[in-house]
């Protein structure tokens, strides 16, 4: 069993105990749901494009400063950031829903709800505490699940970051065709980060439809200067930007010329 199988088997029994339907009687967004779009944004540039995630903790970090959360969001998104990405689980990562719904009120950048997602029901809570884009993880879903769960979210006018961490779970992501796959460069074994995995995945394996965002690992602009041929478009980081004394300077220096 790997951490990951763990925190499936939990996301299953919340399922089974009717956890997601009663958080959809508790999630009451104060917002409309106004269209916002990462998509869109990534459409417009020619740099490599920040989604900057807000993490108190991880089963492999434990150890992230605390952080004035609303602050923080505020930061990311004045300093370049294209996208906000929420951890939405409670038990591993100390995140929640009515994390995401407050924090969407102090933002315009669209929101990626980071969660592990096997069932609808989750999709319903996400998009009603203000979510504009879920996660699904190939790893844990079969093709029939990733297919319907895909299909209910775009119904929901979601957008789908689909990610994948080898070649083999990149064919079964471009089987959707979807817009947006995240190529995660920990191994699922080991924990352990590796940001040249996006190069030994992706390879030239590139659907001309598709965004492909860099996912894990990645610490300094070093980093993706060693993964920018490779055809991405951006990256998600949190734990280097939790850390970060210097936003200002640094998400700049990301956001690299392609």
């Amino acid at each position: 069993m790997t951490i990951l199988d763990d925190i499936v088997e939990y996301k299953t029994t919340l399922i089974e105990d009717g956890y997601y339907k009663r958080k959809l009687t508790e999630i009451k967004s104060e917002r409309s749901h106004s269209k916002r779009s990462f998509i869109s944004a990534l459409e417009a540039s020619n740099h490599i494009e920040v989604i900057a995630e807000i993490k108190s903790k991880s089963p492999s970090v434990k150890d992230i400063p605390t952080r004035n959360l609303v602050e923080q969001v505020k930061v990311y998104e004045a300093h370049g950031a294209k996208a906000i990405s929420i951890l939405t689980d409670e038990k591993y990562f100390s995140g929640s829903f009515e994390r995401l719904m407050q924090l969407r009120q102090h933002t315009d950048l669209p929101i990626l709800c980071k969660d592990f997602i096997v069932d609808t029901s989750q999709i319903d809570v996400a998009h009603q505490a203000g979510a504009d884009i879920i996660l699904l993880i190939v790893h844990i879903l079969t093709d029939a699940q990733l297919e319907l769960l895909y299909n209910y979210a775009l119904e929901k006018d979601l957008e789908v970051l689909v990610e994948v961490h080898d070649k083999q779970e990149l064919e079964r992501a471009h089987q959707l065709n979807p817009r947006l796959i995240g190529v995660n460069n920990r191994d699922l074994k080991t924990f352990i980060t590796d940001v040249q995995h996006t190069k030994h995945i992706l390879n030239g394996d590139l659907n001309s439809h598709t965004y492909y965002i860099s996912e894990s690992g990645i610490q300094s602009p070093e980093d993706i200067a060693a993964i920018i041929d490779s055809g991405i478009s951006g990256v998600l980081m949190g734990e280097a930007l939790m850390r970060s004394k210097r936003l200002d300077a640094l998400i700049p220096q990301l956001r690299q010329r392609i």
